[in-house]
């Protein structure tokens, strides 16, 4: 992957709910090289909103399975969330670097 991302934690799903960016979505990587990485895994990308109406607007561009939004605030969302970054899950979740500072409030990196 590119040094602009970083793999995602759990640490951040709590984080984004603390600072009140409740709603994620997990879309699929951009980069046609990167869709799927050594262990064979879909890389997917996380993006992460404070509004629910930008979740939908990025949403309604995707099709499929990939279309659903994530609310931080309900326990299935975050549990199901949770399983996928720390699991034997199908996919490996990455994170622009640009979600570990929002506003003044940096988001505490992960590496």
């Amino acid at each position: 992957m590119r040094s602009e991302v970083e793999k995602a934690d759990v640490r951040l799903l709590h984080q984004l709910k603390d600072q009140k960016r409740r709603f994620v979505i997990l879309a699929p990587n951009q980069n046609p090289i990167a869709q799927t990485n050594e262990s064979g895994k879909t890389v997917l990308t996380l993006n992460h909103y404070d509004a629910l109406i930008t979740a939908r607007a990025h949403s309604n561009t995707l099709k499929g399975k990939y279309s659903f939004i994530f609310d931080l605030e309900n326990e299935s969302h975050l549990y199901k969330l949770e399983q996928l970054l720390t699991g034997d899950s199908l996919y490996d979740v990455y994170v622009d670097a640009d979600a570990f500072s929002w506003h003044t409030q940096p988001v505490e990196s992960l590496r």
